[in-house]
């Protein structure tokens, strides 16, 4: 079965189309700080109507896995969405995505603990292709790129970490609940602690061009409600660790976007870095389980009931 791995590549596909899409907002003066939020909301706001309109029962939950649900929001949403910006502000956009392409490392570590995911010879051998690729990719190379200083890269190794913990409470839930729930209280709970520290009152309260609304909308709808929803279906049959390193397919999509709509010049060392992280991700799919992908887990430490 092959779809998950399509729905990953779909999924890191649309969240490398987030840079372009930036880059249109900052050209209208607006800041990471300024749209965060509406990601979140516009995405909680999507499902929750999609929710309430076809299947009501996809709003319940158990009560025992309420804290799950908030540290899914409080960390891999509002937490990361934070760290990530601020990692931008003080390393640059290099130096951060390095940092951030550490958490395939981290998931496959957090895996072993919490689901007793195996970790052979070639999983290893396709982080390390994978961080090295994301490397080039990013131009890691170019120092003129890297602006290094502790706060910052405390910053980006948080960014990572809480980026990593996003598999982790996905699979979690994975089997319990349907995508749409899962996304409903992580974006939901990430909407409520964002909007205690960047509620975007300035740009509700003045006039917006109208290209400004459709790329918050995209960001909202694409490369998260349509992202999150493809990634939590495949977390489901696919490991957390291989789902991170098949993600890293995002940076790649984000270079093509840059080429093809940008404009932006593509050197041969990126096109390396690109193909080393093909590489990893065709190795990943080729050392999956001939059986099912159902069982990639023995066991997890998180509580295991069914919703009713």
């Amino acid at each position: 079965m092959i779809f998950p791995y399509i729905w990953i590549l779909a999924a890191a596909t649309a969240w490398g189309s987030i840079g372009v899409v930036g880059e249109v907002l900052f050209l209208y003066n607006l800041t990471p700080e300024d749209f965060i939020w509406f990601r979140a909301a516009i995405a909680f706001a999507t499902i929750l109507l999609m929710t309430l309109v076809f299947d009501r029962t996809r709003l319940y939950i158990h009560r025992q896995h309420l804290p799950v649900f908030i540290a899914y929001g409080l960390i891999s949403v509002a937490l990361f969405y934070l760290s990530y910006m601020t990692a931008i502000d003080q390393t640059g956009v290099a130096m951060s995505a390095i940092l951030l392409y550490t958490a395939p490392a981290m998931v496959v570590i957090l895996s072993r603990l919490f689901f007793k995911e195996s970790v052979g010879k070639v999983k290893v051998f396709s982080i390390i292709l994978t961080i090295i690729g994301s490397f080039l990719v990013v131009k890691g190379y170019d120092l003129g790129n890297l602006r290094l200083n502790t706060s910052g890269i405390l910053w980006g190794l948080l960014s990572g970490f809480t980026y990593a913990l996003y598999s982790i409470f996905g699979k979690s839930v994975a089997d319990k609940y349907h995508p749409w729930t899962i996304i409903l209280y992580s974006q939901g709970f990430g909407t409520m602690f964002l909007s205690t520290m960047f509620f975007p009152s300035r740009m509700l309260t003045t006039h917006q061009e109208p290209v400004v609304w459709l790329a918050l909308i995209y960001l909202g709808l694409v490369p998260t409600l349509f992202a999150y929803i493809c990634y939590n279906a495949a977390l489901k049959y696919v490991a957390p660790g291989s789902a991170s390193i098949i993600a890293t397919w995002e940076p790649v999509a984000a270079v093509i976007f840059g080429y093809v709509l940008l404009e932006q010049l593509l050197e041969p060392i990126q096109m390396l870095g690109a193909f080393l992280v093909i590489a990893a991700v065709i190795i990943v799919q080729l050392i999956r389980p001939r059986k099912s992908l159902k069982p990639q887990i023995k066991k997890s430490r998180f509580p295991d009931a069914k919703p009713d």
